[in-house]
C-alpha cells in the first residue's frame, strides 16, 4: 500500500525536526516516496542527506527562501507520480501508530473518495462550510454519531491523503504563506469542485516536542495578521470559525 503513496513534506527553517521526519518515514513507511519542498536555508548536513535520499528515488525540491506554504505544496503536487499524496509538515512525529493511521486513510479512499483526513494532536477540527450570505462563510461543526469508517465533511486539518486526480483540478494558492487563508481556501475550492472529503476517526499525527527557533517564530507571526490574501481572491468578505470567532472581515464598515 505504501508503494502507492508519496509523503509530501513542506519544510522551512526547522531542519532538526525535518531530519526526524525523514528518519521516521523511512523506518515506518519504507515503501513510501518522500517529496520534500524546502524554502529554507542550505546546510552541509542537508546537502548530504538530500543527496542520499535522491539516490534512493526520493524527490527534493529547493525553492527560493520563504517561498511560502502554497508554493511548496504546489511544487510537491506537480512532482507527484504516485496515486496518492500524504500532506505532511516538517514537525510531524511519525511512529508505528501514525503509519497505521495512514493505512486507514488509504482504505477510506478506496470508497471513491478524494480526500481523507485525520487529526493533529488529537484536536477535533471537522467542519462543513456554509455560505450564509454572498461571500460570507462559516464553519459548522460536523456531528459524527455512531462508529463509522469515515464521516463526510468539508474542512479538516492539513494532514490528509489526497487522490492524485484531485490535485489535477484543485491546488493551493501559490502566493499564500502560513496564516493567509490558504487552509480554508483549499477546502473551499475542493467543496466547489464537488470533491468527497472525509474525516477518518482514530487517525492522528502528533507534532514533535521541542521549541522552534526564534527566527522561525518571527515568520510564523504572520498568521496573526488580519490579511487573508486567499479569501480576497475568492471574493470572500467574511470567514467565521467554528467557535464563532470572526477570523476575517472585509465587509464595508458602516459610517
Amino acid at each position: 500500500m505504501f508503494d502507492k503513496i508519496a509523503v509530501g513534506i513542506k519544510t522551512f527553517l526547522r531542519d532538526e525536526k525535518l531530519f526526524n521526519v525523514i528518519n521516521a518515514v523511512d523506518r515506518y513507511m519504507p515503501e513510501a516516496q518522500m517529496i520534500i519542498a524546502d524554502c529554507g536555508e542550505g546546510s552541509e548536513a542537508k546537502t548530504v542527506i538530500y543527496h542520499g535520499m535522491e539516490a534512493y528515488g526520493h524527490k527534493i525540491i529547493r525553492l527560493p527562501f520563504d517561498a511560502g506554504f502554497g508554493a511548496m505544496s504546489n511544487a510537491i503536487a506537480t512532482e507527484l507520480k504516485r496515486n496518492y499524496l500524504l500532506i505532511a509538515s516538517d514537525d510531524f512525529d511519525f511512529d508505528a501508530k501514525a503509519a497505521q493511521g495512514v493505512h486507514s486513510l488509504y482504505r477510506a479512499l478506496q470508497f471513491d473518495l478524494d480526500i481523507a483526513s485525520g487529526r493533529v494532536n488529537n484536536n477535533p477540527y471537522e467542519f462543513f462550510l456554509e455560505e450564509f450570505a454572498p461571500g460570507r462563510i462559516r464553519e459548522v461543526r460536523a456531528e459524527m454519531p455512531g462508529k463509522f469508517l469515515f464521516h463526510k465533511v468539508d474542512l479538516t486539518v492539513n494532514y490528509s491523503l489526497i487522490r492524485k486526480e484531485a490535485l489535477e483540478k484543485v491546488r493551493w494558492d501559490n502566493e499564500a504563506r502560513i496564516g493567509e487563508g490558504e487552509h480554508g481556501a483549499f477546502f473551499y475550492d475542493a467543496k466547489k469542485a464537488g470533491f468527497n472529503v472525509v474525516y477518518v476517526p482514530g487517525v492522528n499525527i502528533n507534532e514533535q516536542l521541542g521549541q522552534d527557533s526564534e527566527r522561525y517564530k518571527q515568520f510564523r507571526k504572520r498568521a496573526l495578521s488580519p490579511s487573508r490574501i486567499c479569501f480576497e481572491k475568492r471574493g470572500i468578505v467574511e470567514w467565521v470559525l467554528g467557535n464563532g470567532v470572526v477570523d476575517y472581515d472585509a465587509r464595508p464598515k458602516k459610517e
